[in-house]
């Protein structure tokens, strides 16, 4: 595949291109559905792309309870933090359908002061994009009532009035910290008083602005 397809990648010249082509080792690799991609506890060197199929990010604690942290459905880059530090994860990442992954790997020999600019400067957009990201979504488990924290999901997640779950009610659930029943009746009940409208795996807000009082 055209590297530039990642986003890391992007917009970079010819002659950068081939620069990074030098010093590159990829590899494609398919993982079904069921595996681990990586475990808890391990340490690995290389950065992921996703090219397409389904993997559950999520942390478990001693006694096995699952802790959902990111469900990827599309295409996305992971691991790129915990390659260049070379730290153990702190989480696991499962297979939940069979999947196509580009793997890049000893990324971190790829960050040095020898390789281009425009692909240093992505690198350093994708990290601060991702801190972003994990900031707004920390703010949700600081909320105190199931409805804020629905909300607050609801802000971060939406586009042009929609919020498009890539997971299921379950996986939702978790990331929330609550039951799947609780999740649903709330989620009704804030259908029934036309705070958002819920229609599959597409949720419309109808007010924005009750949504962010209540927070």
């Amino acid at each position: 595949m055209d590297l530039r397809q990642i986003p890391l990648f992007k917009n970079l010249s010819e002659k950068d291109l081939e620069i990074l082509k030098e010093n590159i080792k990829k590899e494609e690799k398919i993982y079904e559905k069921g595996s681990y991609i990586f475990n808890q506890g391990d340490i690995k060197k290389d950065l992921y792309f996703l090219e397409e199929g389904s993997i559950l990010v999520a942390k478990f604690d001693s006694n096995g309870k699952r802790s959902i942290i990111q469900t990827f459905n599309q295409k996305a880059i992971f691991g790129e933090v915990y390659a260049y530090l070379e730290e153990a994860y702190d989480f696991s990442a499962y297979v939940q359908k069979k999947s196509k992954l580009i793997v890049i790997k000893d990324f971190r020999k790829l960050i040095n002061e020898s390789m281009p600019k425009s692909f240093l400067i992505n690198y350093i957009n994708l990290i601060s994009k991702k801190c972003l990201i994990l900031s707004q979504k920390n703010q949700i488990s600081t909320q105190f009532t199931l409805r804020q924290k629905i909300s607050n999901f609801l802000l971060i997640e939406e586009e042009n009035g929609k919020v498009n779950l890539d997971q299921t009610r379950e996986e939702l659930a978790d990331f929330l910290s609550t039951t799947r029943p609780s999740l649903s009746r709330e989620l009704s009940n804030m259908a029934d008083e036309n705070i958002i409208k819920i229609k599959g795996k597409e949720i419309v807000i109808l007010d924005a602005k009750l949504l962010k009082e209540m927070l």
